[in-house]
């Protein structure tokens, strides 16, 4: 029995952040919309950049691009909830992905026990205080301590891959 070798492409280096940005749009994600309580009023902001760090203690992260306008209300913020959104929110992850726009105007909430807003109809929400922010490259990445799960009701998540929404 013979058996040929096979050998991979040799890897190329990072030529700019489009390139790069293609080669993480093939890792599929689910979307968040991360939302904090702030003296102007609520802020929130569509994310796939969410995470859990640890399980014990409780600990997630987002992160805030430096050329946002909401990133100095993040940064200042104390609390913030993680909206996991449902199948059918795609609407909702586009009017918070846009900037300039009274974003809770037009969607369905209330303050949750940290006083962050949770949005109605997410798949899952989850409630942290700010543990604490570090500035990375062009991103402040936020890590808050898990307080409060709200209850699972078994909506499946809403899923971007490519550019693109998917559902299960």
């Amino acid at each position: 029995m013979t058996s040929t070798a096979h050998t991979d492409p040799a890897p190329a280096p990072v030529a700019d952040a489009r390139e790069l940005r293609s080669a993480l749009g093939a890792f599929p994600t689910g979307v968040t919309v991360i939302t904090a309580p702030t003296p102007r009023g609520p802020v929130g902001m569509t994310a796939n950049s969410f995470s859990t760090l640890s399980l014990s203690p409780p600990l997630v992260q987002f992160c805030t691009d430096h050329r946002s306008q909401l990133r100095p209300l993040f940064a200042a913020a104390t609390s913030f909830a993680v909206n996991i959104l449902a199948e059918d929110q795609a609407e909702i992850a586009d009017r918070f992905a846009r900037p300039g726009r009274d974003r809770f105007a037009a969607t369905r909430w209330r303050p949750g026990t940290t006083g962050a807003p949770v949005i109605s109809g997410a798949a899952r929400v989850i409630e942290c205080t700010v543990l604490r922010t570090i500035e990375l490259g062009d991103h402040d990445a936020s890590i808050g301590r898990v307080v409060t799960l709200h209850p699972d009701d078994g909506k499946p998540p809403l899923l971007f891959y490519r550019g693109e929404y998917y559902t299960l």
